[in-house]
């Protein structure tokens, strides 16, 4: 198997521009991996962000997060449990959904989907638009991707992972469950004031069901969960391993920032070959000058 390279944007938050698509296509990654979140609170900046993904040659895939194509209303009904207002705005979100897609060249849009990011190498895409605490924007779920509940997406991500006949990786916004419940934890709530797991359980299912079939993925990647730490700016995990597979989190935020004078921009890089990930780096860039954290307590600064 030869070396496979990839590069993971974490949540972008409208931080994504001409200089990083000319950085990302003169680098000698293999495809681009974005876990979603390209915007806040203002869905039609995703238009705006739009031309920016038009522009990168390498194969781009994108899962959509919790902020991508929808409006405040809904947001606001996911977190006050309302399922009136998150349903109001589920006609815009459909509409929007369809005008990304459609002003997309090459770029695939992903969600309970397989891709075949190399001869060697399958992606399985989880749930779109997740944001923890169980199924969100239930009613454009339900009329886009025919999911009604938990069980539901379970059983549509359970479907892709039976597909795969290579070696493959996940692609998610948000992570899984059962990975820890401090607020520093790779998917811990920082926002709760007694923290705890936030992670997805059906993607946790999904996962374990995969290992009874014998087809455990090399790598589950997803973001959502940002770091440093909403309260406290602590460093998350940003990466860990369980029983043999590699969970990341990419969600560094602001993914742009300015550091002793100098603007720096953030990504991950896995390499994988002969059915494992070898390399896994937060790479922060400034013009040609690269730092690398292979720390998965450290978020540099």
């Amino acid at each position: 198997m030869a070396t496979l390279r990839l590069a993971v944007i974490g949540d972008v938050h409208l931080q994504f521009d001409a200089t990083d698509v000319a950085w990302f296509n003169s680098a000698d990654y293999d495809a681009l991996l974005f876990v979603g979140d390209f915007v806040a609170r203002d869905p039609n900046g995703l238009f705006r962000i739009l031309p920016h993904i038009n522009a990168l040659t390498k194969p781009v895939y994108i899962i959509p997060g919790n902020h991508d194509t929808t409006g405040l209303i809904q947001l606001a009904g996911e977190i006050m449990h309302n399922d009136f207002l998150s349903d109001l705005g589920a006609p815009a979100q459909k509409e929007r959904l369809e005008k990304f897609r459609a002003g997309l060249h090459t770029a695939q849009l992903c969600g309970y989907s397989c891709h075949e990011l190399s001869p060697q190498l399958e992606m399985v895409a989880a749930r779109p638009f997740s944001m923890g605490g169980g199924l969100n924007f239930k009613k454009v779920m339900r009329d886009v991707y025919g999911i009604r509940s938990l069980a539901d997406s379970t059983a549509a991500i359970q479907q892709q992972i039976a597909k795969v006949t290579k070696p493959y990786v996940i692609l998610a916004h948000h992570g899984p469950f059962g990975l820890g419940s401090a607020a520093t934890d790779i998917f811990g709530a920082d926002f709760l004031p007694n923290a705890g797991d936030w992670g997805d359980r059906d993607l946790r299912e999904a996962i374990d069901y995969s290992q009874t079939i014998g087809r455990t993925p090399l790598a589950v990647i997803a973001g959502h969960m940002h770091y440093p730490t909403k309260h406290g700016k602590l460093s998350r995990t940003w990466f860990t391993e369980r029983n043999g597979i590699l969970y990341i989190n990419a969600a560094r935020w602001p993914r742009i920032f300015r550091h002793e004078g100098k603007l720096w921009r953030h990504h991950v890089r896995l390499e994988i070959k002969d059915k494992k990930v070898f390399v896994v780096k937060g790479q922060y860039v400034s013009e040609s000058k690269v730092i690398e954290i292979v720390d998965p307590l450290r978020c540099w600064p």
